[in-house]
């Protein structure tokens, strides 16, 4: 029996899509939390009630704890580098799991999505080479939501959903 994607509530929507540095927490083997910075670039689909970012491999400790206990919370706490206007504070709970080998298309989406916060993403064999493990080297986490929670202004009383 499968239960219906939880979609987050419409005060939650411009936070998701529109910051670009949000904190990611992860357990630790001793049972503890890390908590880090990610960048999410938008990448949610709230029709499937799902949150996502990408990293790199150069970071390992981090996919290996996601990998043994995907139990995840994702912190959308800042307007300083995206787009959304919202003073809205956002967390998301859920399980994570990571994409090791996104396709191609799955890259050139990120490319794309990554425009609005970024730029322009550049082209060319010298900018290709240069940028190749920012643009081919990703690793893509999904968090299947289980909870949101939103509190219009971080010191405000919060509902969640």
């Amino acid at each position: 029996m499968t239960s219906a994607p939880l979609r987050w509530p419409d005060a939650a929507d411009p936070v998701i899509r529109g910051d670009l540095t949000v904190a990611v927490a992860y357990v630790t083997p001793a049972g503890g939390a890390v908590v880090t910075s990610v960048s999410p670039l938008g990448l949610g689909n709230r029709e499937a009630g799902r949150v996502g970012f990408t990293t790199s491999l150069g970071f390992p400790k981090k996919l290996e704890r996601i990998l043994r206990d995907p139990n995840v919370a994702v912190a959308y706490h800042t307007r300083e580098h995206g787009f959304a206007a919202s003073d809205a504070y956002v967390l998301a709970q859920g399980t994570a799991s990571v994409d090791m080998r996104p396709s191609p298309e799955r890259l050139a989406e990120l490319m794309h999505a990554s425009e609005p916060f970024l730029g322009e993403v550049r082209r060319g064999p010298l900018w290709d080479w240069l940028l190749r493990e920012y643009h081919q080297e990703r690793v893509f986490v999904d968090v299947e939501l289980e909870r949101v929670a939103v509190w219009e202004k971080v010191t405000s009383a919060g509902v969640v959903y």
